[in-house]
C-alpha cells in the first residue's frame, strides 16, 4: 500500500515540476524584472513554494515511506524528479545569466536538493537490483 502511495506522490511531483518548468519558460528570461508571469498568475515565491518545494518534499517522503520496500519503478521516478530539479535550475540560471540578475548562490540550495533527491532515487534503484540479484 505504501508503495502505491509513494509512486502516486512521485508522479504528482513530476507533474507539478513540469508545470513549474513550463511556466518559467513561458514567462521568459526577464520575467522578474518586468513583473511578467507565465500562465500561472502568481509571484515567484508563491510559484516556487507550491510547484517547487512541495514536489521536492513529496519525492523525499516517497523514498522514506518505502525505505524497506524494493521498487525500481519508484527509484526511477525519484531520479527523474531530481534530474528535473537539477536541469530546471540550470535552465533558470542560463535564462537569468543573460541578464546578470541571478547568481548560483541564489539557486545553490535548490541544486543541492535536486542532487540529494537524484541520489535517493539511485539508492532505491541500487537496493532493488541487489535484492533482485540475490
Amino acid at each position: 500500500m505504501a508503495l502505491k502511495v509513494a509512486i502516486a506522490m512521485s508522479i504528482i511531483s513530476i507533474i507539478l515540476l513540469s508545470v513549474y518548468g513550463i511556466d518559467v519558460i513561458v514567462a521568459g528570461p526577464v520575467s522578474s524584472s518586468e513583473g511578467k508571469t507565465g500562465f500561472l498568475q502568481m509571484d515567484d515565491k508563491s510559484r516556487g513554494s507550491i510547484f517547487g518545494i512541495i514536489p521536492s518534499a513529496m519525492l523525499i517522503a516517497s523514498f522514506f515511506i518505502t525505505r524497506n520496500e524494493v521498487s525500481k519503478t519508484l527509484g526511477v521516478l525519484i531520479v527523474i524528479g531530481g534530474m528535473m530539479i537539477i536541469v530546471g535550475t540550470g535552465v533558470i540560471l542560463a535564462m537569468a545569466g543573460t541578464q546578470g540578475t541571478t547568481s548560483i548562490r541564489d539557486f545553490g540550495p535548490v541544486l543541492g536538493i535536486g542532487i540529494i533527491i537524484a541520489f535517493l532515487g539511485g539508492l532505491k534503484i541500487k537496493r532493488s537490483k541487489k535484492t533482485i540479484n540475490m
